[in-house]
């Protein structure tokens, strides 16, 4: 049987600055769905497994998915709006 991933505090405090800053519990906790203080607790008690591992880590994954697409949308703007200027300049200018 393979191991079920576990997280100890450091790495619950690591991910949550990286995902949310300095003042991550509240964050992590309502994007959890879970009230402030259990994040406290998760720290205290050294860790956490199974299903708030997992919970945990999916917040990792749909962070990186919201930030992919966002960047995506962000570099087709601007392909378009590169698009555009060449078909203005072609236009007034084509030299």
């Amino acid at each position: 049987m393979a191991d079920e991933r576990t997280l100890n505090s450091s790495e619950i405090r690591e991910i949550g600055e990286a995902l949310y800053g300095l003042s991550w519990q509240g964050e992590m906790a309502k994007a959890l769905g879970v009230p402030r203080q259990s994040v406290g607790y998760y720290l205290k008690a050294g860790g956490v497994d199974r299903t708030q591992a997992a919970a945990i880590i999916g917040l990792v994954a749909r962070t990186a998915a919201r930030e992919r697409h966002a960047s995506n949308v962000r570099q087709v703007t601007a392909e378009n709006r590169m698009a555009d200027l060449a078909a203005l300049l072609t236009r007034f200018d084509p030299a």
